[in-house]
């Protein structure tokens, strides 16, 4: 890779930690972030923290510059260009880059957004790609089981990236992979894109049932059969389904619904206590982007006459203020039938 400069789209702390470890890997990172205040409190302070989440902070490298303003990302050019911001916001930011002087034609862009567009229901890259498409062959995802605290702490972490584009995959790989960061290719972009998005769902729904008092009996028929509904959703919209089972499924969904990390499942548990859906994503100070994706995924089981119990439960107690209870009473008495 000649031109070793990276743009990263978003200053959360996803955005933020893979920022640290491109830096730690020795590329030129600037970070562009919408918001002014959360600029100026990077700026001064240069601390990662995870409000909500741990009361551990942690140093953001003072190689790293964060902007605001769109013509001060202008000064450079860039190699690879990262969204890191909330999925509702991709499409904004994709047409703020397209007013900057940035030649993005000849950039990788790559997207670490895990959700759905929500106007559309569109894949991430496929939303990208809608304003930009002269980088649809020149596009890759990023995703897996990877907490941003711990990637910081340089915790041995996997991941996949997954693109049409061969050679841009393998960049991509080799521009992130070091010691305790190992990435591997993938060519099934619709696949991986879909796992790392509904897998947040189903971390709602372990969440709700942790904040019921349920234990692993519970967690474990959750996961194991909110797998066989990503893998329902994913093989109808293109994914493949040997895919589902890789570090962008199987491992993303595990890692998710199990950790004290996991945002979506920290808001599913402050349901279960009997917190307001609004009131609890107020509460855990940072975006969830499976509160969004419920809405996007049970529209597209709508849509495509899926059968998605645990899906469709998930997203009547979020936007129909239905009983965490009674949501999974319905899950245990529905229909008998085979698992084959």
């Amino acid at each position: 890779m000649t031109n070793r400069n990276v743009l990263m789209l978003g200053g959360g702390n996803w955005g933020l930690a893979l920022a640290t470890l491109l830096d730690n890997n020795g590329l030129t990172v600037s970070v562009w972030e919408y918001f002014r205040e959360r600029v100026k409190e990077l700026t001064e302070k240069k601390i990662i923290s995870f409000p909500g989440l741990s009361d551990r902070e942690f140093k953001l490298p003072s190689s790293i510059k964060i902007f605001n303003e769109l013509t001060e990302i202008t000064k450079n050019q860039y190699g690879t260009i990262i969204f890191a911001v909330s999925s509702s916001a991709v499409r904004d930011t994709v047409r703020k880059l397209k007013q900057t002087g940035i030649n993005y034609k000849k950039c990788g862009i790559l997207s670490v957004v895990k959700g759905f567009e929500p106007d559309t229901l569109k894949r991430i890259s496929e939303t990208i790609c809608k304003e930009l498409p002269e980088v649809s062959k020149n596009i890759c995802v990023l995703s897996g089981p990877s907490f941003a605290i711990e990637v910081i702490q340089k915790m041995p972490t996997a991941v996949v990236v997954a693109g049409k584009n061969e050679e841009l995959a393998k960049t991509i790989q080799e521009i992130f992979s070091n010691k305790y960061f190992r990435v591997y290719t993938h060519s099934d972009i619709v696949g991986v894109e879909i796992a790392g998005a509904v897998k947040n769902v189903l971390a709602i729904a372990c969440g709700i049932s942790d904040g019921l008092g349920f234990k692993y009996n519970t967690k474990s028929g959750l996961v194991t059969r909110g797998m066989r509904e990503i893998i329902k959703l994913g093989a109808k919209l293109g994914g493949k389904i040997k895919t589902f089972y890789g570090l962008s499924g199987l491992g993303d969904l595990t890692a998710t619904c199990f950790s004290q990390y996991s945002r979506n499942r920290l808001l599913g548990e402050k349901i279960g206590r009997g917190t307001k859906p609004e009131t609890a994503l107020r509460e855990i100070k940072s975006v969830a982007e499976g509160y969004i994706t419920t809405r996007s995924a049970y529209l597209i089981g709508k849509k495509n006459n899926l059968e998605l119990p645990i899906i469709n439960e998930v997203y009547r107690v979020i936007y129909e203020n239905k009983s965490p209870k009674e949501a999974v009473t319905d899950l245990m008495v529905r229909q008998l039938k085979s698992e084959n």
